[in-house]
This record gives C-alpha cells, structure tokens and sequence, in this order.
C-alpha cells in the first residue's frame, strides 16, 4: 500500500514536470528572443524531446502540441554511468497530445513567470526504468532547490488554474524491460498549482493534498518483503472530498494465481489527505470494504515459557489509524504457514465493527491494535477440517463483543468424516471415534486484550450445552502406548497456549459411550442424560496454580436415563501431586435396564433385581486405585449367556452356577457387606476405564463377598 501511494504521487509529480519541460522546450520555437538557454542544459543533456505538430493561437494564450515524447539519450547515459549524477531511474514520457490554454502572454515573454488557466495531458505514458543504481543519498533541503530550477528553468513561478491527465499509463521495469509496476487509465485532476523556488519538496506536494481528483482502472505491483503481489481495480481518490475507494483489491502469492486477498468496495471516509500524501499513511474516520476474501497468515512460535505464541498477518497493511472500521467478509480465511498443505480454518459471512482503533506502525499489525479497541464481530459459520482429515469443526451464529467481554455461538459440531465401519477399517488400533454437538455456547468475561497481546485466555465463565456421542470397537487391537501422565488434568498442562477459565456450566447435556464387544461383535451404549456439572479453575498457567492447585468437578445426571446419579472429582494441577480423589451416589433403579450394556458386552443378562442405592469413593494416582463401594440391592438373578448362531442365547448349566455364587441381597441376615477397591490401572487405557472398572471391582466383590 505504502509503494502505491508513492507511485501515484511520482506520476501526478512526473506529468506536471514534463508539462513544464515541454513549455521550457517550445515555447523557444515561438519566442526565440526569450529564450537563451536550452532543455539539454537545464538535464545535463540526459533527455530529449520531439513532437510531431502544433496549433498555436498566441493572441489567446491557446497551444496544442501532439504526439510529444520526452526520453533519455542513451549515448549520454553511458556517458553518466560512472558518474554520481545518474538519477536512480530514468523515464520516458510520451503523450498524444499536449494543451495550454489560457497562457498569461506577459509573463511568457518577460521569461518571469508562467501563468496558464488549464493544462491537459491526453493519454500520456510514462514509462520509468530503474537503473540498478540502488542506494539513493537522502533528499535534502538542497535538492528540492535544484529539482524546482529544473521545473522552473528561468521561470520565477509557475502557476495553473487546473491540471488534468487524460487516459495516462504508468509503468516501472527493471534495466533488462521487464515490467514491475503497472498504472492503467489514469485520470487526474489537480488544481491551484503553483511552483517556484522559494517552495520545498513537501509544500509542492501539498498540492496533490487538497485540489487533486484522480482514479486508476487498474493498478499492478511488485511482490512484496511477504512475497505477496496486489492487484487493484476502480480506485479513486477524491482529495477534497477525503476519500479513497478501491472496488477491488487483489492479493496473491509469489507463482499462485489464486487470489489469497480478493475483497470489493473498500471505502475510507473523512482521510487525512496531508498524511496520505507526504507519509503514505492511511489515517480516516472510518474504513468499510462491502463482501469478499480475505486470508490471514497464521506463524506459531514459542515463547521463553515454553508455550505457543500466535502471530497474524495479511501483509497488507504498514500503516493506520482509523476511528471506526466496518468490514464485511463473503469468506476469512486463517490459514497456518507451517502446515502448507492443511485446509485453512474458514469464517463464512463476517461482519466486524470497530471503533477507537489505535495507531499501527512498523510492526504492530491490526489484530494486535483491535484487542485495545471497541468492537464487535458477526459470523454465519465456521468450518475446520482436522489435520488427518477425520473431523469437521463447524460452528454456527457466531457472535464477538470485546467491550463486554462476551461470546455466544449457537452451536458448535465435531462431526465425523466416516462411518463407525469405515472408521475401524482405516484404525489399526482402538481408537475412539467422536460425534460432539455443543449447544447455546455463552462465554463470559473473555479478556481480549490479554489473550492477543500476551496470548493468554482469560474466561469467567462458559456455559453450553454438550451431547457427546463416543464409539470405541474392541475387535481392533488395544493401543500398547503408555498412559501415564496423561490424565485429562494432567494434559492441561501440556495444552501449548496459557489459559484460565474460572468456571465451566454444564446444562441438561448427554454423553453416550458406545463400545464394540470383541466375543459378540455386539454394540452396548451406556449413556448419561440430562447432565448438569459445574467444573472449576480449569488452567495450566502457574501462577493460577499456587493459588488453588485444584480442579472440582461436580456434576447430577441419569444413568441409563432413569437412575440419578451425583458425583464430585477433585483433581490436582500440580506435576507434583498425582493423587486425584472421585466420590458419587448412585440412586434406586431397575437392575434389568443393565442388559442394554451386559448383554452385549459381558454376555450376562440380569433377569431381576431391584439397586437401591451404590456409592463410591476412590483415591487414585498414577498407577492405581483404592477405596470402597457400598452396593445396596435386592432379589438379584443372573444369567450367562453364550454365542450361538451370531446371537446370545442362555448358558443354563454355567447360570445356575453362577447364581450359587451370588448373593441376591446386600444387606443380607442384617449385615451390609462394603466392597474393598484395590485396582492396578492398565496404563494403555483411559481414566474413565481406570473409574469404571474400580467401581465394578467393589461391585463384584459385594455381590461374591470377596
């Protein structure tokens, strides 16, 4: 953006200085006696000029020179080359067609001042090559002098009512030709220039600030530090109005011909033209752009803690300062450069409002500068395709409010891209399979600033609705890695980003846990329904952590959709505690709602029996797990059962052996019996296997009296 406005600055700057070298040139040709010094002289001879024809009408000041052509003689540059007066680029300037109308005469003719009512270029080319002469001295106070003489030549001032660029192209190419930079139909309007040599660089170019109207059909430029290259179509720039419009910004990657940026209607309102001008600087009241692509860069690195830092970029943009932005994306694209070949995360139909935004220089990207502003953030939808390309992230209705903190997404899906068959079929080992629904998400007391400035979440609360589908088939092998120290508290720690979230609500959620038997090859789902949990002080950041090393779980839910159940974890954050304690109470149910789960999984169908109550505690660590489960039930009968012609029928010798080593009530003769829990984890499977399996060792040993 900066090299555009100091292209479109050096063409408005170009014409107007080769307006006035075509006069210093002919007006010689008219008045002879007036004239005593020649072009060649005032260029160190590094340019000519030539014509084809004119009309002139002295007596009204009125002149028309066609098919003009100001370019370098090449035998004089080589003459230069080993000089230090070869400027950095040389230029070529043709024009169809040059007018003057309304000259002061009086002024022409004492050779003091030009004075002329309206200048026209029609179709003027400029065409500037770069010399490789690449470390230019600074411009200085000096400079400015000597670079007026040479607009001005003997002229004390010159002076027009308007300039006007009619259809003009500008291009730059290196040494060898090849094209850099391309400006196509350009139409500019300047008016109350005035030149003279009392004047600076900066004052000259003030006239551009105020006076100037002018709009590009369409504008090339080079590649970028990024290896970026922008393309912009229908810009305007209305310097009395103070605003620039571009209809479309193109961006693309070096060899790519697919835009990355590719966003219409951008619009800045109330523009500060004297830092647009003198600064190249974009400095409004406000900045819109209608629909469109846009692409973020996403680099993560590591910080001195150890923990991810993410930086974004669209490279577009060195430097602004707006008070109000309103942006609408058709598509936002985040896409990760250390993973080329990973779809890129995708926000569909984005609305952003800002406000107060502060300035951006050098390095400070928009993104860090919003987290200081007031704004707010609309979104259809957005999907991410994970890495292995076995999931789908899509979240719907999304909506951002800084200034208060908030967050509210209707719905959040981890949808799965097989099948539960297909899914084994491409395992090699057991794995679980996910399908997780989030519902009416609100995220609460988000500290924005924090999280981009520091790259640390800040969150009080997050309330949502979970309904977790999880399929696991047994008939695979079990996965041989080890387990260990990786309990779900335990991995927060290794989560590669700072976070804290003080509170997490839990409504009326489901969890279904599916698993394949290997025996049957029969499915079981035991499930919970109508969840309500609370988990506080879930973080990994340390200094969190010496304050309250705790996670607390708790959580009231149905088993099995009928018997109510109350739980509380307590969790350590600590790498130095590894002792974890679970509790829960499990209400009065029928016993035979068990089959849904024994019957395909344990070949056991319960045939009757009434649970009173279970409860449990346990104490667990890295490697096992103690306690007691008190199991209250009453008239429980079993039987096993065997497979037979791909289904389950009754094992009648092995159940009524079974049923001997029963006990069909606890209490039983007045005397409850407590299981005793003493369980070795298997350090390949989850803690909610290690749980599980804990509570039925208690449970067997209360029903065998071991």
């Amino acid at each position: 953006m900066k090299l555009l406005l100091k292209i479109i600055g050096v063409f408005l700057l170009i014409a107007t200085i080769a307006g006035f070298i075509f006069w210093q040139k002919y007006k010689k040709a008219i008045f002879k006696n007036t004239v005593d010094t020649t072009l060649q002289k005032k260029t160190d001879s590094l340019y000519y000029v030539k014509y084809d024809s004119t009309e002139l009408d002295e007596i009204n000041g009125n002149f028309h020179f066609y098919n003009v052509a100001l370019q370098s003689d090449s035998l004089q540059k080589a003459i230069l080359k080993n000089t230090d007066d070869l400027p950095n680029s040389l230029f070529r300037i043709t024009v169809a067609k040059v007018s003057a109308l309304g000259v002061d005469m009086t002024g022409l003719l004492q050779n003091q001042y030009l004075t002329v009512k309206k200048i026209v270029l029609y179709k003027p080319v400029i065409q500037v090559f770069k010399t490789g002469n690449d470390k230019p001295t600074p411009f200085t106070y000096q400079d400015s002098l000597k670079l007026y003489q040479k607009i001005t030549g003997n002229f004390k001032s010159i002076q027009a009512d308007s300039i006007n660029i009619v259809n003009g192209t500008f291009f730059i190419t290196d040494k060898n030709g090849k094209a850099l930079t391309t400006l196509e139909n350009i139409n500019i309007s300047l008016t109350d220039f005035k030149a003279d040599s009392t004047r600076n660089y900066k004052n000259v170019i003030s006239y551009f600030i105020k006076d100037v109207k002018a709009s590009i059909e369409n504008v090339q430029l080079p590649a970028s530090e990024y290896g970026n290259r922008i393309n912009i179509t229908k810009l305007v720039y209305d310097a009395p109005a103070k605003i620039l419009k571009l209809h479309e910004l193109h961006q693309y990657q070096a060899g790519n011909s697919t835009p990355v940026v590719a966003i219409h209607d951008i619009v800045l309102h109330d523009l500060d033209t004297d830092a647009f001008i003198t600064k190249q600087a974009l400095n409004a009241g406000k900045l819109s752009c209608n629909g469109g692509l846009l692409t973020i860069f996403k680099k993560s690195t590591k910080n001195k803690n150890g923990k991810t830092v993410v930086e974004l970029s669209g490279g577009i943009i060195d430097e602004i300062q707006i008070d109000v932005l309103q942006l609408k994306l058709s598509t936002l694209l985040v896409s990760d450069l250390t993973l080329p070949n990973q779809s890129p995360l995708k926000i569909s139909a984005l609305q952003l409002n800002a406000s107060a935004i502060a300035k951006i220089t050098g390095g400070k990207r928009l993104i860090n500068k919003l987290a200081e502003a007031d704004w707010t953030l609309q979104a259809d939808e957005l999907m991410y395709t994970t890495k292995k390309g076995l999931y789908k992230i899509n979240a719907k209705a999304i909506t951002v409010n800084n200034k208060q903190g908030n967050v509210v997404v209707k719905e959040v899906l981890l949808k799965p891209l097989l099948s539960e068959a297909a899914f084994v079929k491409q395992s090699k080992l057991q794995a679980d399979r996910y399908d997780f629904h989030f519902k009416n998400i609100e995220i609460k007391g988000v500290d924005f600033k924090q999280w981009i400035t520091e790259n640390e979440v800040h969150i009080n609360t997050i309330s949502l609705q979970p309904h977790l589908k999880i399929f696991n088939s047994r008939i695979l092998p079990r996965d041989s890695s080890s387990n260990l120290k990786k309990y779900p508290h335990q991995q927060l720690l290794s989560i590669p980003f700072s976070f804290y979230i003080k509170k997490i609500v839990v409504n009326n959620g489901t969890v279904y846990y599916k698993e394949q038997a290997k025996q049957t090859g029969m499915s079981g789902t035991p499930y919970f329904s109508q969840i309500n949990a609370v988990i506080d002080n879930t973080t990994n950041i340390e200094a969190k952590i010496k304050v309250n090393a705790i996670v607390r779980f708790t959580a009231n839910t149905l088993f099995m959709g009928t018997a109510p159940l109350k739980t509380e974890w307590l969790l350590p954050l600590s790498n130095r505690d590894t002792v974890f304690t679970v509790t829960g109470t499990l209400g009065n149910f029928d016993a035979t709602i068990l089959n849904q789960i024994t019957r395909p999984l344990a070949k056991l169908t319960v045939q009757a029996g009434q649970i009173n109550k279970l409860t449990f505690k346990l104490t667990a660590n890295d490697y096992r797990t103690t306690g007691k489960v008190n199991f209250l039930y009453k008239n429980l009968k079993v039987a096993l059962l065997k497979m037979s012609d791909d289904s389950l029928k009754k094992n009648g010798l092995v159940t009524v052996f079974a049923n001997t080593l029963i006990h069909n009530n606890n209490p039983e003769h007045n005397n409850t019996y407590t299981g005793i829990i003493e369980f070795k984890r298997n350090m390949n499977a989850s803690i909610f296997n290690l749980l599980w399996k804990s509570v039925l060792d208690g449970v067997k040993k209360t029903v065998l009296r071991k």
